[in-house]
């Protein structure tokens, strides 16, 4: 399940955006779910114009299609808004801590104990705001239940069938929230493990990447050193 749940926090935490044909939410809709399911974000963005900023450029890059589906990825994109700024404050703090180490010569021995427990929090955080968005999900399949149910241009059989349909995703959900709170500790660790390995990972990759960079231009100049001293050798001795 260890997978499962980080899928679950990706999800709610990315930042990568549904592009898609026959696009149906979009800036309002984002809009429109931060009023409702995360206010206090949109208290904070008209105190901070960076945080608003962020916000906006979330909101208008955002576009899906119109679905049960992707209107609660949405809604957990929006619950989690704060959660996603805190998981890139982390991996700056990490990036920046390694960087002064690199440069100072002293280990920050404190520096993977305080990302680790940021990261345990957020991951804490996530799991309690997918297990809310998993019940609106229940709470608008029974409202979905309840305009069917008054719905005139309905037959009978139509009413029966759909309302059978809603009370099996239902019953799924529930499952899924029964599945999700088994040994949710453990779940909830082994993705904050994840998540810190993935940025120790990224460090590295970078600094090998700027290592073989530096490497490169060394190289470039100790070539173009030579070609100058084998050109100046070239030219004809002044009698």
């Amino acid at each position: 399940m260890k997978k499962g749940l980080l899928l679950l926090a990706a999800l709610a935490v990315s930042s990568a955006l549904y592009a898609q044909e026959n696009q149906n939410l979009g800036r309002e809709d984002v809009l429109a779910a931060f009023k409702e399911y995360n206010p206090a974000a949109l208290e904070k963005a008209a105190r901070n114009p960076a945080y608003n900023d962020l916000l906006n450029k979330v909101a208008a890059a955002y576009s899906a299609p119109d679905t049960d589906e992707r209107q609660n990825e949405m809604i957990a994109l929006v619950k989690n808004f704060d959660n996603s700024v805190r998981l890139q404050a982390a991996r700056e703090e990490y990036f920046n801590g390694r960087t002064l180490q690199a440069v100072s010569g002293e280990e920050l021995a404190a520096l993977d104990a305080r990302v680790q427990a940021e990261l345990q929090e957020v991951v804490e955080s996530v799991f309690d705001n997918t297990l809310e968005v998993r019940e609106i999900q229940i709470d608008r399949y029974q409202e979905q239940i309840k305009a069917v149910k008054k719905d005139d241009s309905l037959s009978k059989e139509q009413k029966k069938a759909s309302v059978a349909e809603l009370k099996d995703k239902i019953k799924a959900v529930k499952t899924e929230i029964k599945t999700l709170k088994k040994n949710s500790k453990q779940k909830i660790q082994d993705t904050a493990d994840v998540y810190f390995a993935d940025i120790r990972s990224e460090y590295t990759r970078r600094q090998d990447i700027e290592r073989l960079r530096a490497k490169a231009q060394e190289l470039q100049a100790s070539q173009t050193a030579a070609r100058d001293v084998k050109a100046d050798n070239k030219k004809p001795v002044a009698k």
